[in-house]
Formats: C-alpha cells, structure tokens, sequence
C-alpha cells in the first residue's frame, strides 16, 4: 500500500511514527522513477511495511528538507529518525539488507 504525502503537515506525522516510514521522492517527468516504483511497492509490501510518496515537483520544501536535489531517493524514518537514505541511486539490494538489519535490532 502506499499513500501520497501532500503537504509539510502530513510528512512531520508519517516521520514521527513509531513504525518504519518508507518516503519515496519521485517526479512526475522521472522514467527510473516511474519503473523503479513498482518493484519498490511490491517488497515494501511483502514486508507489510508502508510506503508514501512525495512528489517533489508538488512538494519542494519537503524535497529541499530532506536534501533530495535529484530522484528517485528513498529515506527510512523511525520515530523521527532517519535510518535509511539513498539519493539518486535506490539499491534494492541494499535495502533489503539494511532493512533486515533495523528489524533484527527493533525487534532485540
């Protein structure tokens, strides 16, 4: 499932949670964007996590926030943490071993 970040308020309560946030900026013109999010979704998913999506040509305080300069870029926030950032070059690989790393110590 994922759900669209529409403005500074919604993206401060998604970062705040006590739950992994995965936060996925993309732009309407990225291709890679466009053909990465689908496989991105489909892990995401398996891994029954949430993922929300922010647009940065809609967005570009939040963009800006996060030092996002070029998409895609992904950032993992727990409890107002970031655990996770990959700008530019989103590794899906990578990602899954980080993210089975932060679940082996969440769950310690």
């Amino acid at each position: 499932m994922s759900k669209l970040i529409t403005n500074l308020d919604e993206y401060k309560l998604v970062v705040k949670r006590d739950k992994l946030s995965f936060i996925y900026f993309k732009n309407d013109k990225c291709s890679v964007c466009d053909s990465l999010f689908p496989q991105l979704k489909s892990i995401i998913d398996n891994w029954e996590e949430e993922l929300f999506v922010i647009d940065c040509n809609l967005n570009p305080e939040i963009a800006a926030q996060n030092l996002v300069l070029s998409v895609p870029a992904l950032k993992v926030f727990y409890n107002n943490l970031e655990l996770i950032s990959m700008l530019r070059f989103v590794e899906l690989h990578k990602l899954k071993q980080e993210y089975y790393k932060i679940k082996q110590i969440l769950q310690a």
